[in-house]
């Protein structure tokens, strides 16, 4: 078996770099051989050896250099250490910002973010989630489940180097046997060391894998909330000074109808998943995967475009968090995507005019949802209570609401920190 040159790491499981690759099957108590026997053995078994063809030419063949990680072997513990570093320009923030609306002054202000104690505008939640979760060597994938929590732990800004590291916090199999789901925890390091955000992603790949019943237990992080804190610390500022520019009050029980439509073309997607360097073929082989109907928009860019799509009505947001996130059909380059909200929670009793939401957003493909659903009455079910699977949504959806069959990409749980509307009416 393929393995990328693991190493025991006593205590903190094995660790695998993206940097080798030799021959052996090594289980959780193995050890791996010495660099300088795997580059020698590589070398050998990598050597070209010039033959003569029946014409009496010289030919030679080529050979595949297999760059991805094959977690065939992984358990949970096991951290893939990512040699690649990546620089966040401006340009590249622009991009971002050019494909996905948002209007939240913490990201496009550098004034409003320096009276924050900032020192520039930060760059928004969904760019990092998708950067941190971009996996370059995980080309064996099949697709992505969803994300588990995704805390943006310390502002991110363009000029900002950042790396990236992954640790298997548990393994399963599927009910039928025949794929393995893996819950990955993404950790995104700027150049001073700083985690600024971790994200539990789920994947499933074409293979089984030893089931085990251990969880990778994180250790705990003093800074857990370092960003969201120091951002309700500064509540007087924004209260006094800076003031609120929130459109409409929220309540709990709210179901919004975003009147926002957004899509990607294949170009876009193409670039946006370059600028993250994804490898997968899904995202750009056309000729191996019709682009109509078998080539993916990244996971990361369906949120983004979901987020995307409500970030108007529920503007201001100063900080998130992602609590789960379930991605249910497939979204293709060009198709449109509209979104629904649902105020799971409020809580206003936070300093100043700040509040605390929990709302469930879905992201809807091809659907005009102010058109196609008004009037349309829809089960309270999909609203409330723990987050679904995908089988159970889609269920839901062909027994009493058919019109959303077949139609939702994506649904995510989030916490928003946000300023509060605070427009009184007073009656004379």
């Amino acid at each position: 078996m393929v393995i990328l040159n693991p190493r025991l790491i006593v205590g903190s499981g094995r660790t695998v770099h993206v940097l080798r690759r030799f021959s052996s099957a090594i289980n959780g108590l193995g050890t791996a051989p010495s660099a300088a026997a795997s580059d020698h053995s590589s070398a050998k078994r990598r050597s070209t050896t010039p033959s003569h063809s029946p014409d009496g030419g010289t030919v030679v063949k080529g050979e595949i250099l297999d760059l991805a990680v094959d977690l065939r072997t992984s358990r949970p513990g096991d951290l893939i250490s990512s040699p690649y570093e990546l620089t966040i320009s401006e340009s590249m923030y622009d991009f971002w910002s050019c494909s996905f609306h948002s209007q939240n002054r913490i990201s496009t202000s550098r004034p409003f973010a320096r009276r924050l104690g900032l020192q520039d505008k930060v760059l928004p939640f969904s760019l990092v989630l998708f950067l941190t979760s971009s996996m370059t060597h995980a080309d064996a994938a099949k697709v992505q489940v969803g994300f588990g929590q995704s805390i943006y732990h310390w502002p991110a800004f363009a000029g900002d180097t950042f790396t990236k590291s992954f640790r298997v916090e548990s393994i399963r199999n599927t009910s039928d046997g025949n794929h393995s789901i893996f819950h990955i925890l993404c950790s995104l390091k700027n150049q001073r060391g700083r985690v600024c955000m971790t994200s539990d992603k789920r994947m499933i790949f074409e293979f089984p894998v030893p089931e085990s019943s251990v969880v990778s237990t994180p250790t705990p992080d003093p800074s857990h909330q370092l960003f969201r804190d120091h951002l309700l610390g500064k509540s007087h500022i924004l209260h006094d000074e800076l003031g609120s520019q929130s459109l409409a009050p929220l309540f709990a029980g709210q179901l919004i109808y975003h009147t926002m439509n957004r899509s990607i073309t294949l170009s876009q997607s193409q670039q946006l998943a370059s600028l993250a360097r994804l490898t997968h073929p899904r995202h750009f082989d056309t000729r191996r995967y019709d682009p109509l109907t078998e080539i993916y928009v990244p996971g990361g860019l369906v949120l983004g475009l979901t987020m995307s799509a409500s970030s108007r009505d529920l503007h201001e947001i100063l900080h998130e968090e992602i609590i789960n996130v379930s991605f249910i059909n497939n979204l293709h380059p060009g198709n449109v995507v509209s979104a629904i909200t649902y105020v799971q929670k409020l809580d206003d009793t936070l300093p100043g005019d700040l509040e605390s939401l929990v709302v469930r957003t879905f992201g809807i493909k091809n659907l005009d949802v102010v058109k196609e659903l008004d009037d349309v009455p829809l089960p309270l079910e999909l609203f409330e209570g723990e987050p679904r699977k995908p089988k159970e949504i889609e269920k839901i959806c062909k027994q009493k609401c058919p019109k959303l069959s077949n139609k939702i990409v994506v649904v995510t749980d989030r916490q928003i920190l946000r300023q509060a509307s605070r427009r009184e009416i007073f009656l004379l």
